[in-house]
């Protein structure tokens, strides 16, 4: 009996009790040393803290469109490391392969309490399920730092989850100080969300407008995208239109836009795509900073956008890759989109 209760005393001498997003309570290693990272978000904010050596093997979903992931193009070794599955909103993993990885800890984004318990009950492995919120495409919430924070403490990097709270912080604090009234109606064309689309996609509160104090020209209650149709987009006719990248090829196929006024007066501009398995928080940042220059240039006079964007990406990503994806998606500039 006496050797029981010290075989138990020393397991949990090597264990700690952390909370998820899903108010689990759940028993890992005091020292974890391996992980994987399963769904969405999950693997950004692994590299967020400084910990992508601790990665095992990754999904098969974060080796497409790395160009859409700064995240991995700054960790392109990630990309070597053995497949533990598709991936996706759905988490189709292959738990065989995780199990012969010997992760001390799965971290996963996005499933429901179900799921990452019988993950677990599986393989034999603690499953920490983190948040970036209840609504989509946001960047500074309560829910995302309690994922960071909750994840520090999972991966032995407290004061680098610290250093990166307060850092999206800053960027918050210095946007929003920057807000300004615009006259001109303004609209954001071609939003992503689970696919590429033409200009009629968007977001009606579209988070970088909301940040600076900007109205789209859309007047919806709908949180996430929508599509309209060409004759409410022709009614409205923005002065400004802003496009996501990933979209451009099909905006070049859609040949009405030329007769919008934004076409006319070249007041057409590209931002990077940012809602990529779940937000990517360094390129939401650079594409609010650049919206913020266009429509309001004096506010913004001290920010060279290529700099700040690869300031944003070195901090939380340890390296700057603001030249690979504007070679890739264009960047962040004025757009030609028919000639």
């Amino acid at each position: 009996m006496k050797k029981i209760i010290i075989l138990i005393v020393a397991v949990l001498l090597n264990a700690k009790v952390i909370t998820d997003s899903l108010n689990r309570k759940i028993n890992i290693p005091e020292n974890v040393k391996k992980v994987v990272a399963i769904g969405p978000g999950a693997l950004r904010l692994v590299v967020y803290l400084n910990a992508s050596d601790k990665v095992a093997g990754i999904e098969k979903k974060e080796k497409k469109r790395i160009y859409a992931h700064p995240y991995i193009l700054a960790h392109k070794e990630l990309l070597k490391l053995p497949v533990i599955g598709m991936g996706g909103p759905n988490i189709n993993i292959n738990l065989e392969k995780i199990i012969s990885l010997k992760p001390d800890v799965i971290i996963a984004g996005y499933i429901s309490r179900a799921k990452a318990d019988m993950i677990s009950k599986k393989t034999g492995i603690p499953v920490v399920v983190i948040s970036y919120g209840k609504t989509l495409g946001t960047f500074a919430n309560k829910e995302l730092f309690k994922s960071i924070k909750m994840l520090g403490n999972v991966l032995n990097r407290q004061k680098r989850a610290q250093k990166v709270i307060a850092y999206i912080n800053n960027l918050d604090d210095d946007i929003k100080k920057r807000k300004f009234k615009t006259d001109k109606k303004v609209y954001i064309g071609a939003v992503a969300f689970k696919g590429f689309h033409g200009i009629t996609s968007t977001i009606p509160k579209f988070p970088p407008f909301e940040m600076l104090g900007v109205h789209n020209a859309v007047k919806s209650k709908a949180k996430s995208q929508i599509f309209i149709n060409k004759e409410t987009l022709f009614r409205l006719n923005p002065d400004v239109i802003f496009i996501d990248e990933s979209g451009v090829k099909l905006i070049k196929k859609e040949e009405f836009i030329k007769y919008l006024k934004a076409y006319k007066t070249h007041q057409i501009y590209g931002i990077l795509p940012y809602n990529t398995y779940m937000t990517n928080i360094g390129t939401a940042y650079a594409d609010t900073y650049y919206i913020g220059k266009v429509l309001c240039p004096e506010k913004f006079r001290d920010i060279d956008i290529k700099k700040k964007t690869d300031e944003i990406y070195k901090f939380l990503l340890g390296k700057p890759c603001y030249n690979s994806m504007a070679k890739f998606f264009g960047g962040l500039k004025k757009l030609k989109i028919i000639q």
